[in-house]
């Protein structure tokens, strides 16, 4: 099952680029960010719209290759699907397109998050649609091109709901950081720095071992969250060796 995580928008900040709390969950609308560049994966846009994203548009969750984050709890109402009855009726799911990503397990992610919502929500498969459906976007443009046809996806859908299960209860609420091996220079740990804060949009820090540096994250709430950060760093080449340590 798709690792599930929640980084909520602050309410005073939702209030700015949402309907407000008056979905009527109706529909599950389908995404794809076609933002295919390194690193834009779900905590890459998780944080964009935790940061206030600089478009007019707002989703409930963004899904890559490796988990799910929720940005909007279900009964915001977010601008994504192009229409009134779109964005006040459907629960919003942007799928990640990143270049560095595993498209196809992408989709099966999504897939089982969409078999979440429905069993949750009562939407039935009837109700789980494109973004074209309300505004003739030409999105989820990959799916639409037929990498993996809609057709497929919704048997995949199929085969999740009779599969899913309700996830225990998050109860890990302990903070983590990850630190990087060393780097025998400086200018090399600034370099892994830059990532993590421009492209992953984390916090992070460079600290001194010895005569080497490495580089250590903000805080994860829960080991999984921490284990999906470490993971991206190794993915991204970063580091040949992370760990995981308490805050």
């Amino acid at each position: 099952m798709v690792v599930i995580r929640k980084k909520l928008v602050p309410e005073s900040l939702a209030a700015k680029i949402t309907y407000g709390k008056i979905n009527k969950k109706n529909y599950i609308v389908v995404h794809e960010t076609d933002n295919d560049r390194t690193g834009a994966d779900a905590d890459a846009h998780a944080r964009l719209q935790m940061n206030g994203n600089n478009r007019q548009a707002s989703w409930n969750w963004q899904v890559d290759d490796k988990e799910a984050v929720q940005s909007f709890e279900h009964n915001w109402a977010c601008w994504a699907a192009g229409s009134d009855k779109g964005n006040k009726e459907g629960i919003q799911v942007e799928m990640c397109v990143n270049s560095d990503g595993n498209y196809l397990k992408a989709v099966q992610n999504t897939a089982e998050l969409v078999a979440k919502i429905m069993k949750e929500e009562g939407i039935p498969i009837s109700n789980v649609v494109q973004h074209n459906h309300f505004s003739g976007k030409n999105c989820p443009s990959k799916m639409r091109a037929g990498k993996v046809s809609w057709s497929q996806f919704i048997a995949m859908v199929k085969t999740a709901s009779g599969a899913v299960q309700q996830p225990s209860p998050i109860t890990d609420n302990n903070k983590y950081r990850v630190l990087t091996g060393t780097y025998s220079t400086i200018q090399a740990a600034e370099n892994v720095l830059d990532v993590l804060k421009y492209r992953f949009g984390w916090i992070a820090y460079i600290e001194p071992d010895g005569a080497r540096w490495r580089v250590k994250t903000g805080t994860f709430t829960g080991i999984d969250a921490a284990k999906v950060g470490a993971k991206k760093i190794e993915t991204a080449k970063l580091a040949r060796v992370t760990n995981i340590v308490g805050a």
